[in-house]
């Protein structure tokens, strides 16, 4: 752990900090992983250890809102295990640090499920964004500058910037990162963390990507996710969850090829790249 002192020439933003909690933190130290938030472990002599998830520009260019994340948390506590909020400003949002050991590889795909059906069902109580698929692939194609990247994925861009024609009008709060890496296991629970990605959306959505990172079959996944959640129209389901997997391919290439402009990364762009040889 770093010395407050020394954090703040680390992280000048954690200078918000004090004023959120009406004292001065003890230290801090970065978070690994990660790789849009750039979170910091703060450790507060009232509240004891915290996590500063900084509103940074890279939130503006990634379109992460952390008034929206702090809704979602306020909304879902009570329904799933989740960091509760402490304190929430203009340059950041302070949530409660919880411990847990990440979830092993082979932790088994219908326990996730269940609990990102868990997540679908519920109902939030304070405001949530709605995701709108064009607006967010406009988004992060006009924040990436590279003409030369430009030229390479537009064709791409232009084929899938619109959503699919769907059958299931479902709309439900959505993670949009529910994968391994975002959970937690602690005291016989899990505990889903990361949640700056949140929005209303068809929950048709959220499966495809969540099983794309589980790397598990599309009509297994649904099998497993409805000894949770009834579904009468399986067929709509998987058609939607079909019609949505090319458009959400090219909003990771896209998202992929930002981030490795914002941190300077090749290794991101060899990702984007396989996108784009899969669906070109």
């Amino acid at each position: 752990m770093q010395p407050w002192k020394q954090a703040l020439q680390s992280a000048p933003n954690l200078a918000a900090i004090p004023s959120l909690i009406n004292e001065v933190p003890l230290g801090a130290l970065p978070l690994s992983g990660g790789l849009t938030n750039r979170c910091w472990r703060v450790l507060t002599p009232s509240y004891g250890w915290l996590v500063w998830r900084a509103d940074s520009e890279h939130c503006r260019v990634f379109d992460i809102d952390r008034g929206n994340e702090a809704n979602v948390l306020l909304g879902v506590e009570g329904h799933v295990s989740v960091n509760r909020v402490v304190a929430q400003g203009d340059n950041g949002l302070l949530v409660t640090w919880r411990e847990g050991q990440p979830i092993p590889a082979d932790h088994p795909d219908d326990a996730l499920l269940c609990e990102l059906a868990k997540i679908h069902e519920i109902k939030p109580s304070h405001p949530v964004r709605d995701f709108d698929l064009t607006a967010k692939l406009e988004h992060y194609w006009s924040h990436i500058h590279d003409s030369v990247l430009k030229r390479r994925y537009k064709s791409l861009y232009e084929k899938y910037r619109r959503p699919p024609k769907l059958q299931c009008k479902d709309i439900v709060l959505c993670h949009f990162d529910f994968g391994r890496h975002n959970l937690l296991s602690t005291n016989d629970q899990l505990v889903v963390i990361d949640w700056e990605y949140a929005a209303m959306a068809s929950p048709t959505l959220d499966l495809v990507m969540t099983l794309d990172m589980l790397e598990c079959d599309y009509e297994a996944g649904l099998s497993f996710y409805q000894q949770y959640r009834c579904i009468d129209n399986a067929d709509e389901w998987l058609h939607d969850m079909r019609s949505w997997q090319p458009h959400t391919e090219i909003m990771a290439m896209l998202w992929y090829v930002l981030a490795a402009e914002q941190w300077k990364n090749p290794e991101f762009l060899v990702t984007a790249e396989q996108i784009y040889q899969r669906n070109c």
